[in-house]
């Protein structure tokens, strides 16, 4: 089995930054996405610099932070991003949210020098009416794969060029990530199979910015202990798993 064992939200804030690098450089992290609206982007660029060999995608983001571009239906009153585009997305401009999208993507570039190696989304923002599409087409004009939709639970999509890896995330917020319940992911028939996995969580420590912008606080650093786990790192070894990036995925 190959494994992408991907963090997202690199850029956020910098604990989540110094994590992701602990978890790369430490651990079993293989590869991880930016969020370039945040105030932690520039850094996060920087640090893609000194740790070349690590993968780093887009974590296209319409929920967290300010936007890039004026896109007044995107955004409450203090011009944040309003997060219940999630639940109710009938006042939302589409052409605003295209400008929005293909502005991270050319922020990604512009900070880093590079393409991302590949688009994954903040909160599933392809639930938005239109989003869907827009990062649809943006795959396929950057020539990226993208993470398996939060709207396709199965199956590749079929205006996705790339062979879609299947996702395996935590999504009990009752109790946190630990290196047993990733294990537990996995059949005996995914760690057989020539087919690429992916494992994805948000690694971080908690500083002061992420306590005033995330719910998502102490489980980060959980999701950090677990990349950093040695048991993972043995499972990895007594399964002879082939830890990759998105670099590693196929055309159909």
């Amino acid at each position: 089995m190959k494994l992408i064992m991907n963090g997202d939200d690199f850029g956020i804030t910098r604990g989540v930054n110094a994590a992701m690098i602990d978890c790369f450089s430490k651990g079993y992290l293989s590869s991880t996405s930016m969020m370039v609206n945040m105030p932690a982007a520039k850094e996060a660029s920087e640090l893609m610099k000194a740790y070349p060999k690590l993968s780093v995608g887009i974590h296209l983001n319409l929920t967290v932070g300010k936007p890039l571009t004026d896109c007044p239906s995107l955004v409450k009153a203090d011009g944040t991003f309003n997060k219940n585009m999630l639940k109710d997305s009938s006042m939302v401009d589409v052409k605003e949210m295209e400008c929005e999208l293909r502005a991270q993507m050319e922020r990604f570039i512009a900070l880093t020098g590079q393409k991302p190696t590949h688009i994954n989304s903040h909160h599933g923002i392809e639930q938005i009416r239109g989003a869907e599409a827009i990062v649809c087409q943006l795959s396929r004009e950057y020539d990226l794969p993208v993470r398996r939709f939060f709207t396709l639970p199965s199956g590749n999509h079929p205006d996705v060029d790339y062979v879609i890896p299947e996702a395996k995330m935590l999504f009990d917020f009752n109790s946190f990530a630990t290196p047993e319940k990733v294990i537990e992911l996995f059949s005996k028939e995914d760690l057989e199979s020539d087919r690429i996995y992916e494992y994805a969580c948000h690694p971080g420590y908690v500083d002061y910015e992420i306590l005033q912008i995330s719910s998502l606080t102490t489980g980060r650093v959980y999701d950090a202990h677990v990349f950093m786990s040695e048991k993972i790192g043995q499972w990895i070894q007594d399964h002879q798993i082939e830890l990759v990036g998105y670099e590693a995925l196929t055309k159909k």
